[in-house]
């Protein structure tokens, strides 16, 4: 004979002891759980904080780098900052300037040199009106170095264009600060290519756009053979004969005029000569067909062609009568 159990309340009965027995482990999880969850939140929030910082440390960093050349925020303007949520916006403050002391300083006059500095020369640039024209006069001042307090040398010159080329004139030179300038220092004949006499360029010189100091043409130290004539020796001193040559012959074998001058054709030049031996030697010599003297420097040019004869007072020029004259395709006297 079989019997049939009902085994469904053991089961039930045993699945309650199970339950209640796993109840601790379960809660241990739970706790375990709870404390994992709050690990990662602390670290989360320290990680947060951590850049936080870093972030504050790198705008204080940048701000500190933009305050160090703005100006100084005055305390009252701090404090407005942090009663008004909105602060009105406020005109930049100027930046602070050093005191300009230049205000107690007399105007300078309109004809103040321009000073441009190159290598160790200063430069100083003037213009000048002279005969009816503007004339650009430059001063160089030469220092050994550029801790020199004191120039070594300087000197001053014009530049003009005649027919399209730059002619250079040299006006004087000064080889100390305590000298005065030695003027004028070009030749004559580059004066004259200039359309200068001896007078205008000590004028142009007497406006040199010196570094210390102005001289008037009164100052100046003419050259001896800028000067002009020298007076004649004593009788009682020994004359230098004259090749009987040389010695002056009627002045009709030169057609003549005063205050002229044939530029061009130089061959040689005499220098300190009288006229009459500037006459003789043209005339001596086969290779002489014209001259030109310079009166007031007492230079002889001589000439073995000649062209178009032009108005210089202080000069003298002759033509041999022997060469084509202004009646058959000679010179023209303008």
């Amino acid at each position: 004979m079989q019997v049939r159990h009902d085994t469904s309340l053991l089961e039930k009965a045993i699945e309650q002891v199970l339950l209640r027995a796993s109840i601790p482990t379960l809660q241990a999880q739970a706790e375990a759980l709870e404390k994992t969850n709050k690990a990662v939140a602390i670290r989360r929030v320290a990680t947060g904080a951590a850049i936080a910082l870093v972030a504050i440390g790198l705008g204080l960093g940048i701000k500190f780098a933009l305050d160090r050349d703005s100006p100084p925020v005055s305390q009252e303007s701090v404090i407005q900052a942090q009663v008004r949520p909105d602060p009105i916006p406020q005109p930049p403050m100027p930046a602070p300037r050093s005191p300009d002391h230049s205000a107690s300083k007399p105007e300078q006059p309109p004809s103040k040199p321009d000073i441009v500095t190159t290598n160790f020369t200063k430069f100083a640039n003037r213009q000048v009106e002279l005969l009816g024209r503007s004339w650009t006069v430059s001063a160089g001042h030469h220092f050994d170095s550029e801790a020199d307090t004191s120039w070594k040398q300087a000197w001053c010159y014009t530049v003009t264009d005649v027919n399209g080329v730059e002619v250079k004139v040299e006006l004087a030179s000064r080889m100390t600060p305590a000298a005065k300038p030695i003027a004028p220092t070009a030749n004559l004949a580059t004066m004259q290519h200039a359309g200068l006499d001896i007078t205008d360029a000590l004028t142009l010189a007497s406006r040199c756009p010196w570094d210390d100091k102005q001289f008037s043409v009164a100052d100046l130290q003419v050259p001896a053979s800028a000067k002009g004539p020298k007076p004649l020796p004593p009788v009682s001193q020994p004359q230098i004969p004259v090749p009987p040559v040389l010695q002056p012959q009627p002045q009709q074998e030169f057609i003549a005029a005063d205050d002229f001058d044939i530029p061009g054709g130089d061959y040689r030049v005499e220098k300190e000569v009288p006229l009459e031996l500037c006459t003789s030697l043209c005339r001596s010599e086969a290779q002489c067909r014209a001259y030109t003297y310079n009166k007031t420097a007492r230079w002889c040019f001589l000439k073995d062609r000649f062209g178009e004869a032009q108005r210089f007072v202080g000069a003298f020029s002759g033509m041999k009568k022997t060469m084509p004259t202004a009646g058959n395709s000679g010179v023209q006297w303008r």
